[in-house]
């Protein structure tokens, strides 16, 4: 019973959203469902009635007994109205005033420290919560996997918080939960890093936990085993998840099969299987050095004062030589093609196209972000409006520019409709053939850039924020006023900024399209769109008959 209420109240919530319309035999059958509720009917009250005369027993046998008075009917008084739940006022007509002085916010500027082995400190005070966010980010991470461990780095990151030499996982656990905090570890392409959100009056115990978790993970070989579970059924489930086969295929095209950044994300099951704890504390021992790291600190603290505790903390942590990393070159994407993974039993499908630009300092960075918003990064976005609001194709498509230390990606992905999905694929050829013109409206450009200014205090709006983005900064080799800056530079972005960088890297001409769905019939419209040769395999988990079937 439950979940049918459940499932009533949801339909209830997306009728009223305007998300899904109902069919037109629904609609005009539920008449009643207005913009506010209808006043239930007064009840309707009737006097007693007189009691009819009696007729002889003579009169009722001959038939000529008259007809019992009717009794008297008085109709009730009209019941009052009710007033509306939601009475019209004057002010609904009115504009709100502006503020009378408009809210000034100011990026943070980090200070810079840096420990006695060497790792760089960025501090960012904030003393309006009794809170501390630290992050401990190292400069690599899934780009330092062994060539047969991929998946490695994050396998590291998902076992170091599960034990260390003098605290086993329960201990730790409790000890952590003991000091209402929270601390996990997570690895990207270009980095690791581990994450510590407390209470600033205990800062100096959770500060010793979270030193103990980055130097002294003890990787038993029963916490390596649950953790290898673990990864192994979110490996099986990513089988059941279009958006993740569709990332990983754009990865191995992107970066090329030979690549770390090229493997699945998370690894195979087959490296999952056989990682040891011994390659785990090797990784480890490896890159996590306080010479790769940087640490980043916001909240209720003071510069001399965390610069001090840290080094306490972190004084046995050693600076080591890190090896020379020897990456593949990435591939070229110099034709056209679409590659597609089929998924039989999906009723949807994945639609990506896919390129190559720069890394995140590149003069240019901040012009292609502002260009890309009216492309696909709103919602009233071009690609959006065509494929969602014009078509009905999708619940929404949308397009990223993710740039990196050395090089950078940009992806249009959305979900689709799956008997829609080749009339999908030719909307996205139109909308960024279009683009790459690279001509904006005026319109355009001043949405995308209020939006992405107006986006800055959100983005960093937590110590977690905070010091995230701080560590990122160095990261990606950006200046520590970058964020402060960034509103300026935004500013002057003109029409012809956008025209520039947009002719120079947006290349549709060239990029590949992928597609994860049922599009094992589709093979003859895909190639008649004149995208490319088109290739269709089955996704992971579909016997390869079943998708030749299709």
């Amino acid at each position: 019973m439950k979940r049918v209420l459940i499932a009533v109240l949801a339909a209830a919530c997306a009728t009223g959203t305007g998300e899904t319309k109902p069919p037109p035999a629904t609609a005009a059958a539920a008449p009643a469902a207005t913009s506010s509720p209808q006043p239930a009917p007064a009840p309707q009250t009737t006097p007693p009635a007189k009691e009819a005369p009696k007729a002889s027993p003579e009169k009722v046998a001959t038939g000529t007994a008259p007809a019992a008075e009717a009794p008297q009917q008085t109709s009730p008084p009209p019941a009052a109205p009710e007033p509306p739940l939601m009475p019209d006022q004057a002010f609904r007509a009115e504009q709100p005033k502006p503020l009378p002085v408009q809210p000034h916010f100011a990026a943070p500027v980090p200070v810079q420290k840096k420990l006695k082995n060497g790792a760089r400190v960025l501090i960012v005070e904030n003393h309006q919560v009794p809170l501390v966010a630290v992050d401990v980010r190292f400069l690599h991470g899934v780009d330092a996997d062994p060539k047969d461990r991929p998946g490695l780095a994050e396998f590291v990151a998902d076992t170091v918080d599960e034990g260390t030499r003098t605290r086993p996982a329960q201990k730790l656990a409790e000890a952590i939960e003991d000091l209402a905090a929270h601390l996990g570890a997570g690895a990207s392409l270009e980095g690791s890093a581990v994450h510590l959100n407390c209470l600033s009056e205990t800062l100096p115990q959770a500060l010793e936990l979270l030193a103990d978790v980055v130097q002294n993970p003890a990787f038993r070989p029963e916490d390596v085993e649950r953790v290898r579970v673990l990864r192994l059924t979110a490996l099986e489930q990513k089988r059941a998840s279009l958006g993740a086969l569709a990332n990983d295929e754009a990865d191995r095209i992107l970066f090329g099969p030979e690549h770390p950044w090229g493997k699945p994300s998370g690894g195979t099951p087959e490296s999952a299987a056989a990682t040891t704890p011994a390659d785990l504390a090797k990784f480890h021992d490896t890159w996590w050095v306080p010479n790769d790291a940087v640490i980043s600190v916001s909240g209720d603290v003071k510069v001399d004062e965390i610069v001090k505790l840290l080094d306490e903390k972190f004084a046995g942590w050693k600076p080591k030589k890190l090896p020379a990393l020897s990456l593949p070159p990435l591939p070229k994407l110099s034709k056209r093609s679409i590659v597609a993974l089929e998924k039989p039993t999906a009723t949807q499908s994945q639609v990506w196209v896919i390129g190559h630009l720069f890394k995140a300092n590149d003069p240019e960075a901040v012009a292609l972000r502002v260009a890309n918003l009216p492309l696909g990064g709103m919602f009233t976005s071009r690609l959006n409006m065509n494929l969602r609001e014009k078509h009905g194709y999708s619940y929404g498509v949308r397009s990223g520019v993710s740039l990196m230390r050395d090089t950078g990606t940009f992806a249009a992905t959305g979900g689709i409709i799956a008997k829609n999905t080749v009339e999908a694929v030719a909307e996205y050829e139109n909308e960024l053939k279009k683009f790459s013109d690279g001509e904006v409206s005026d319109v355009e450009l001043a949405n995308a850039k209020e939006t992405m200014i107006r986006g800055l205090p959100a983005s960093l709006e937590t110590n977690d924020a905070v010091s995230s983005a701080m560590g990122t900064l160095v990261s990606l080799g950006l200046p520590l006023d970058y964020y402060k800056s960034l509103p300026g530079r935004i500013t002057k972005i003109t029409k012809g900024d956008v025209k520039r960088v947009v002719t120079k890297w947006i290349k549709p001409d060239k990029w590949p399209v992928v597609i994860v769905g049922p599009v094992g019939q589709s093979k003859t419209a895909l190639e008649k769109l004149d995208l490319g040769p088109v290739t269709i395999a089955p996704a992971p988990g579909v016997p390869p008959k079943t998708a030749a079937a299709k």
